[in-house]
């Protein structure tokens, strides 16, 4: 379990290094990187409120305590092969590979949250995706287990 403060604090720095954006329809908004970010590099520090609530933008910070209120954390899409990471000791993203100007900046969910808010269908489209995306310590939900029969048996 870490140590986190009730409230993290950023630096205002890397304020203009993102954006967030709607992708499409689908998808809705997600977190565009305005510069490059090397692999292993620090794309961004964030801040917000560190409390014992879980809602559709907050992301865990440890087994009891999710953080809300960020400028971009709740807004960073999924991907089965992210191109990022969250740090939640640090309170930072980091690059897991080079980060190109433009790029949706991506992370894998199971990676943080052992219960997502909602269970959803993904579409990041890589090679190695998962189809039906759920926190690390829960099972797809009917509607889950429905959809990857349907799409199995296709």
């Amino acid at each position: 379990m870490t140590s986190a403060p009730d409230r993290a604090t950023a630096q205002q720095d890397d304020d203009e290094a993102l954006e967030v954006v709607h992708l499409d329809d689908l998808r809705g908004l997600g977190v565009r990187a305005r510069r490059a970010f090397p692999a292993g590099g620090i794309v961004h520090r964030f801040a917000g409120v560190v409390s014992e609530y879980i809602c559709q933008h907050s992301l865990q910070v440890d087994a009891s305590r999710h953080i809300s209120g960020t400028r971009y954390i709740g807004y960073l899409s999924h991907g089965c092969a992210p191109n990022a990471r969250l740090d939640m000791s640090a309170f930072t993203v980091v690059a897991l590979r080079d980060i190109a100007p433009d790029d949706i900046v991506t992370i894998d969910y199971a990676g943080t949250e052992h219960r997502l808010h909602r269970q959803f269908a993904c579409r990041c489209q890589a090679s190695t995706c998962r189809g039906w995306i759920v926190g690390s310590a829960e099972h797809p939900n009917d509607e889950g287990l429905g959809w990857l029969a349907a799409r199995d048996a296709n």
